[in-house]
C-alpha cells in the first residue's frame, strides 16, 4: 500500500512539475495589458514619477511590492522548483526504496517550504497595475 501511495506521490510531484514549468514559460513570454499610462489612467506617452507624496510610502509599495532584485526573483525561482519538485521526487524515491518512514516525511518537510517558496514567487513576480508607478520610486 505504501509503495503504491509513494509511487503516486512522484506520479503527481512529477506532474507538477511539468505544469509549473509550462506555466512559467508561458507567463514569460505574455505581453503585459498594463502599462504606467492605464496604471494611473493619463494617456500621455511619457510619465515620470519625482516623489511618492508628502509621506513617503504608500499601501500600494508595501503591499504590492518586494522591493527584491530581478536576482532573487530568479534565484527563488530555481530554488522552489528544486525544493517543491525535484527534492521531493529524490526522498520519495530513496524513502521507497529503503522503507524509510523519516526519509518519507523530509520529503514532505522539502517539499512543503518549496511550495512556500512557490506562493511568495508567484505573488512576487506579479506585475500589479497601481504598483507599476509606485514602483519606479520605492
Amino acid at each position: 500500500m505504501a509503495v503504491c501511495l509513494g509511487a503516486w506521490a512522484i506520479a503527481l510531484t512529477c506532474a507538477g512539475l511539468v505544469t509549473r514549468i509550462a506555466s512559467l514559460w508561458r507567463n514569460a513570454r505574455l505581453k503585459p495589458r498594463s502599462s504606467l499610462q492605464t496604471a494611473i489612467g493619463v494617456k500621455h506617452p511619457r510619465i515620470v514619477q519625482k516623489a511618492q507624496g508628502f509621506m513617503g510610502g504608500s499601501f500600494n509599495t508595501r503591499e504590492f511590492f518586494h522591493g527584491r532584485t530581478p536576482g532573487v526573483l530568479h534565484a527563488v525561482k530555481w530554488i522552489f522548483l528544486a525544493g517543491a519538485f525535484v527534492v521531493p521526487v529524490l526522498l520519495l524515491a530513496a524513502g521507497l526504496a529503503a522503507s524509510s518512514a523519516k526519509l518519507l516525511w523530509l520529503a514532505c518537510a522539502v517539499q512543503y517550504g518549496g511550495l512556500i517558496a512557490e506562493r511568495w514567487f508567484f505573488f512576487a513576480q506579479a506585475n500589479h497595475p497601481q504598483n507599476l508607478y509606485y514602483q519606479a520610486v520605492s
